[in-house]
C-alpha cells in the first residue's frame, strides 16, 4: 500500500499487445511474461509495482523527489525496453509508454491518482511519446470531462458523428481534387460540434480508435460515390498505427467499396517520425505500399528533423494554419511557408496549405508554386449532402 514517502504513481503500458485477440494469445503470453521481466529489471529496491491487467501495471516510485528525477526514471524505462524480446529466435518488439502523477500525503486519494496518471498516459500514447506527466491542465473537471466521454460514447452508437467535407481545390486551376473529411457531432441539445470541442478528449481516450474507423469506413464508402478523380483525405491518431490489424481493415473497406486506395489520403502527425517506434514507420509503409497516400499533418509544427522526412514513407506535406493565416503581414510566416515548399519539392511531395481564408493568400501560394490549397476562401466543411449538391458529386 502507498505511504507517505511515495512520490510519484505511475501506469505503464504494453501498447502492442492485444488481450482481445484470440489468434494471439500465446504470443501475448509471451509478451505479457516479457512485460513483468522488463520492468523488475526497471524499478529500485525501494519501488512497487503490479499488474492491472494483461497488457497494464501500477507502479509507485519511491523517494523521487523531482520531476527531472522522474525523467532520469523514465529514460531508465526506454533503455530497459529497448531491445526486443526474443522467442524462438522470432523478435518480439515491446513498446511501452506511461503516464506520471505526484502522489504524496497531500495527495492520499488513490482512485484519483490512478485517474490522473490515466489521462497522463493517454495522453503520451496520443502523442507517441515515451510519457507524460499530469500537470493538473489536463483536465480541470474530471467530472464533467467524464460526463463527456459518456456522452461521446453514446454519439458514436447512436449515429450523431458524421463527416463533413471541406474541399480542397488545384493552385493552379482551381478545379475541385477532392475534400478532407472531418468529423463533427450533431449533438440533440448543443446542435453541430465541430471536433475542437470533442477530439481532444477522444484522442486521451481508447474511444478514438473506432471513431476513427468508423471515419475511415464512412470515407471510403463516401468515396465509392464521388467522382473517379476526387480523393478524401483524414486525420488518424497515431496509437492506430500500433493496431495490428489497421492495415487489413483499410484494405477490406476498400475491397468492401471497390475504391482504388489512391483516393484515400491518410493524414499523419509530423511527430510521427520522432520517438516512434518501427511498428508505426512499419504500418505507414504498408500502407504507402497498398497504394494509399499519406500526409504529413501540421508540417512545421513538430519536431521532425530533415532525416526523418527524408525516411518517412510520405507523399505530401501540409502546411500548418499558423503559418498560413499570416504568411502576407508576417515575413517569417511567409519565409517558412515558401521553405517548406521548397523543401517538400526537392523530396518529390506535394503541398498543401490549409488556412487558405481569402483570395490574396491563394494567388500568393500560387505563384510560390504550392500544388493544393484548402480553406474558407473556398468553402467551410460541408454536410455530405450539401457538399454533394454544391460540387455536383
Amino acid at each position: 500500500m502507498p505511504g507517505n514517502n511515495n512520490r510519484f504513481l505511475g501506469l505503464v503500458e504494453l501498447v502492442n499487445s492485444n488481450s482481445e485477440d484470440s489468434r494471439n494469445k500465446t504470443t501475448n503470453q509471451i509478451l505479457h511474461d516479457a512485460f513483468g521481466h522488463r520492468l523488475n529489471d526497471w524499478i529500485s529496491n525501494n519501488d512497487q509495482w503490479s499488474f492491472l491487467n494483461d497488457n497494464r501495471a501500477c507502479v509507485i516510485l519511491r523517494d523521487i523527489d523531482s520531476t527531472d528525477e522522474l525523467e532520469m526514471a523514465a529514460a531508465k524505462l526506454d533503455s530497459a525496453f529497448k531491445e526486443p524480446h526474443y522467442h524462438l529466435g522470432q523478435a518480439l518488439p515491446l513498446v511501452v509508454t506511461a503516464g506520471f502523477t505526484e502522489f504524496d500525503d497531500q495527495k492520499s486519494d488513490l482512485a484519483l491518482a490512478m485517474q490522473e496518471a490515466g489521462i497522463a498516459l493517454n495522453q503520451a500514447k496520443q502523442s507517441a511519446n515515451l510519457f507524460q506527466i499530469f500537470s493538473g491542465q489536463e483536465a480541470t473537471d474530471l467530472g464533467d470531462e467524464s460526463e463527456l466521454l459518456e456522452e461521446l460514447e453514446r454519439a458514436l452508437a447512436q449515429n450523431q458523428l458524421q463527416l463533413h467535407y471541406q474541399p480542397k481545390v488545384h493552385a493552379s486551376s482551381r478545379t475541385l481534387i477532392g475534400a478532407e473529411a472531418i468529423v463533427h457531432w450533431h449533438h440533440n441539445e448543443r446542435g453541430i460540434l465541430p471536433p475542437d470541442e470533442f477530439i481532444e478528449l477522444a484522442e486521451q481516450h481508447e474511444i478514438i480508435k473506432p471513431i476513427t474507423r468508423w471515419a475511415i469506413k464512412s470515407a471510403i464508402s463516401r468515396l465509392a460515390r464521388w467522382p473517379e478523380q476526387l480523393s478524401i483525405s483524414l486525420n488518424i491518431c497515431p496509437t492506430l498505427l500500433l493496431e495490428d490489424d489497421m492495415l487489413c481493415f483499410v484494405k477490406d473497406a476498400l475491397t468492401a467499396f471497390d475504391v482504388n486506395p489512391a483516393r484515400l489520403n491518410l493524414e499523419v502527425s509530423e511527430n510521427i517520425g520522432v520517438g516512434c517506434h518501427e511498428l508505426m514507420l512499419g504500418q505507414i509503409s504498408r500502407l504507402n505500399d497498398i497504394g494509399v497516400t499519406i500526409s504529413i499533418d501540421k508540417f512545421g509544427t513538430g519536431s521532425s528533423s530533415l532525416a526523418h522526412l527524408r525516411d518517412l514513407p510520405v507523399d505530401e506535406v501540409k502546411i500548418d494554419r499558423v503559418f498560413v493565416e499570416h504568411m502576407l503581414v508576417s515575413s517569417r510566416d511567409y519565409a517558412i511557408v515558401k521553405a517548406i515548399i521548397d523543401l517538400a519539392h526537392s523530396f518529390s511531395m506535394k503541398v498543401v496549405a490549409e488556412g487558405v481564408d481569402s483570395i490574396a493568400i491563394a494567388d500568393r501560394l500560387k505563384e510560390m508554386h504550392c500544388d493544393i490549397l484548402q480553406g474558407n476562401a473556398f468553402d467551410d466543411p460541408l454536410p455530405a449532402e450539401e457538399f454533394a449538391l454544391e460540387y455536383r458529386t
